[in-house]
């Protein structure tokens, strides 16, 4: 498989930092970069899920039914026919 590349314009400071940052982790510049965009993306998402549920929150009976179906799927009675 054929990886591509460009270039992007950074600060002295923020490449140093990165190199910094690579040579810590015994990792590529282009690894510890891609490491951090993941760490990014994942704290994004989990803000995001923390808002919905705040909202959801917000709307007791939204949130009753919620909670229902949550367990519902979470503690499945098996034994039922």
């Amino acid at each position: 498989m054929t990886v591509t590349s460009t270039t992007i314009r950074v600060s002295t400071d923020q490449r140093e930092r990165l190199r910094r940052l690579a040579e810590d982790r015994n990792a590529t510049m282009a690894d510890t970069l891609d490491a951090a965009l993941e760490s990014l993306r994942r704290e994004r998402f989990y803000e995001e899920m923390a808002a919905a549920e705040q909202h959801l929150r917000s709307d007791p009976v939204a949130w009753e039914t919620y909670v229902r179906e949550r367990d519902a799927w979470l503690n499945p009675d098996l034994t039922a026919p």
